[in-house]
């Protein structure tokens, strides 16, 4: 006997409601959104946790001793997002809903620049901070490093002073009263002692290959220390920077670019040439600029730094002393952030971890 058929279903029909049209609609407008952001150029760039990247192997010194070290001074990255590569609104809005990324307004990361300038510029800004972590860390070591330049570059101009009234933005002072002023430091130099009110007799060029032209600028007291005296201009540098070294130091960071390596860099120097570990056979993560001076400067993104120190396992984290209190914000709680204004603090806190920061061997004596 067959089996008897199956009582037949009556089929599925859903019934009309005025919600199907504002749901589809709203469908219809979310797949557009969504299709948009990916589009549509947004006008962002994110910064999100980049590397740490060891220092030690990237330093080599030909013809001069170095040593093994015991643990590595790490130097941190951010991942940038959208300078290259334009970005659409779905990433963006991603960067913002991440806790461990920011975004920012392209303009004001980049400023007029390309993606294209703006990563020839890092480019430069590592190369100079290699230049001056090495001559910082020979200094330390008691080599002699003379400075060469060929004029000391105005960045910008105190408004309402005498200065203004003479000099522009990105005028090259060469003299002050006849005295030659090739480098930063000699134009500093020379100022010091002089007396607000003075007047200073300055040698200067405007524009490439133009004559130089020598004007009297009367000299101002700065408005926060009564007792410094100022020529009225700001953020000076020099001109052709170069460092006579006692011998190569050599540094590969691969694609990595700007200047916040500088400490970092700075740090794995030492640990290279001399004996013994600074870290005291830890890895350490470090960010911050570097000065000749050896004073340390802010750097960006520090909290994105701090994530990638988390994540390598770093023991210690340095950054500048101003930028110390965000990087503890995203950093784990097993690693310890200590801020730094200089050299000196560096290797202190080193110290503090059992190394031989501050008994390094004084080579160049």
């Amino acid at each position: 006997m067959e089996p008897a058929a199956p009582t037949p279903l009556p089929p599925i029909r859903l019934r009309w409601h005025p919600i199907w049209a504002v749901l589809g609609v709203l469908l219809v407008l979310t797949v557009t959104a969504v299709g948009a952001g990916g589009l549509v150029r947004a006008p962002y760039v994110v910064y999100a946790p980049g590397s740490a990247i060891p220092t030690e192997p990237a330093i080599s010194t030909p013809g001069t001793e170095t040593y093994q070290t015991d643990g590595t001074v790490l130097f941190l990255t951010v991942s940038l997002r959208g300078a290259s590569r334009r970005m659409g609104y779905a990433e963006a809005l991603w960067g913002w809903v991440k806790g461990d990324q920011d975004v920012y307004p392209r303009d004001a990361i980049l400023g007029g620049q390309s993606g294209e300038e703006n990563r020839e510029a890092s480019v430069q800004e590592m190369a100079l901070s290699q230049e001056v972590a090495a001559k910082v860390a020979l200094e330390h070591l008691g080599y002699e490093v003379p400075v060469e330049g060929t004029g000391t570059v105005i960045s910008d101009v105190i408004a309402d002073t005498p200065a203004a009234e003479v000099l522009e933005p990105f005028d090259v002072i060469t003299a002050v009263d006849g005295v030659p002023t090739p480098t930063d430091a000699e134009l500093r130099a020379e100022l010091e002692g002089r007396e607000p009110g003075e007047a200073v007799a300055v040698t200067f060029e405007r524009g490439e290959g133009a004559d130089e032209r020598t004007e009297d600028v009367e000299l101002v007291a700065d408005p926060d220390d009564p007792d410094r005296t100022l020529l009225g201009v700001v953020q000076v540098f020099t001109r052709d920077l170069a460092y006579d070294l006692p011998f190569p130091v050599r540094i590969d960071t691969e694609d990595v670019g700007g200047p916040s390596a500088g400490l970092a860099l700075t740090l794995g120097i030492l640990d290279v040439l001399t004996p013994g570990s600074i870290t005291g056979g830890r890895d350490i993560a470090v960010t911050g600029t570097i000065d000749p001076s050896g004073r340390v400067g802010e750097v960006g993104g520090v909290g994105q730094k701090a994530v990638a120190a988390s994540q390598e396992g770093a023991e210690l984290l340095l950054v500048p002393s101003a930028e110390a209190e965000l990087a503890e914000r995203f950093a784990d709680a097993d690693v310890e952030v200590v801020g730094v204004d200089d050299l000196d603090d560096a290797l202190a806190a080193l110290d503090a971890l059992g190394g031989n920061a501050l008994d390094l061997a004084d080579t160049g004596g």
